[in-house]
């Protein structure tokens, strides 16, 4: 049981910590992309596309951590 909820521990830090790189990544990439297009680029576009990204992340981080507790013992 411990393993279990050090791996959901794991996972969602992963995720949260991916969720808010991805969102000042792709910030600063729609910030250059509208600089170079002169227009004002939609900056929900980030968070948009930063909710899969740290879902995805999470669901890496509790995998690989569970797998790696399990295959240990």
């Amino acid at each position: 049981m411990g393993k279990l909820l050090l791996s959901a521990g794991i996972g969602l830090a992963s995720g949260i910590i991916c969720f808010f790189l991805s969102v000042a990544f792709l910030a600063f990439l729609l910030l250059i992309v509208g600089a170079v297009s002169h227009s004002r680029p939609d900056m929900t576009l980030a968070y948009k596309a930063a909710v899969p990204v740290a879902l995805l992340a999470s669901l890496c981080g509790f995998t690989v951590t569970l797998v790696r507790g399990l295959r240990s013992s």
